[in-house]
């Protein structure tokens, strides 16, 4: 089953469009890579229930140096069940591109991860290729410089519905989607209003997106076409569990008015 099919499953069983971010700061956890191992397992441990997804920035296991790594793939076995999408937003020359395809989904056995479409389509597909794995590329993000080039209008677009229309292209396999920020919640309906591929939608909790924008913005009946990604608003709670827990009910409560 590919990744994509796994997160409706999942999506269905559990009733949840919740993706939750695994993303551990040294200057909030103590005891260095063991405490951040230690931290992200009992957030798993509590909220895996009320997900459909785990998603661990690259960057904030590569601090840690070569135990970054090692736990990381330590975390992702106490959770066989539910996907792990790898946030490192790679992009590069394709024979690069290729070693890192390789290490995410060989090395480190991630169920999907986000790309970077920069360098195009030959680039992307050293990604793509893994049929089995989900590819989201980087369209309209959500944080506040978004706009300085991916608002740049080409043909008399912006350059962010090329990207949604490269990524069309690419998607032979059913394996793409776009990652489209919460924060935005006006591009996120101009984008699905040419597109039906899965949304990966970062920018609620601590950036500040609306959720029930996003997901009327969003949501088209497909189960995976609104993943919503919290990270540290979950990740520092006092109960992650009751924080995973609010979220999906504001979510579900979103897509039920939607629908």
């Amino acid at each position: 089953m590919g990744y994509f099919e796994r997160l409706r499953t999942l999506s269905r069983d559990r009733q949840t469009l919740l993706c939750v971010g695994l993303d551990p700061d040294p200057d909030r956890i103590e005891g260095g890579v063991a405490g951040a191992l230690r931290h992200c397992l009992e957030v798993v441990h509590q909220t895996e229930e009320h997900v459909c997804c785990f998603k661990p920035n690259s960057a904030f296991w590569e601090q840690y140096g070569p135990d970054g790594w090692k736990v990381l793939m330590e975390l992702r076995d106490e959770a066989p069940a539910t996907p792990f999408l790898f946030d490192a937003k790679r992009g590069d020359m394709d024979n690069t591109m290729r070693a890192y395809a390789r290490a995410t989904f060989g090395t480190l056995a991630m169920d999907a991860a986000t790309v970077n479409p920069y360098l195009g389509a030959d680039s992307l597909q050293e990604f793509v290729k893994y049929e089995d794995r989900g590819v989201y590329v980087l369209c309209r993000t959500s944080n506040p410089g978004a706009a300085d080039l991916q608002h740049l209008a080409s043909d008399g677009k912006p350059l962010y519905r090329h990207v949604a229309a490269l990524a069309e292209r690419m998607n032979g396999k059913g394996n793409v989607g776009l990652v489209v920020g919460a924060t935005a919640p006006a591009q996120v309906a101009e984008v699905r209003a040419v597109s039906d591929l899965p949304f990966l939608l970062p920018g609620v909790g601590a950036q500040g997106g609306d959720v029930e924008a996003a997901v009327r913005a969003a949501w088209n009946g497909d189960p995976a076409s609104c993943l919503i990604a919290a990270s540290r608003s979950v990740l520092y709670a006092k109960s992650p569990a009751r924080e995973a827990a609010a979220l999906k009910a504001q979510i579900n409560a979103a897509v039920g008015a939607r629908a």
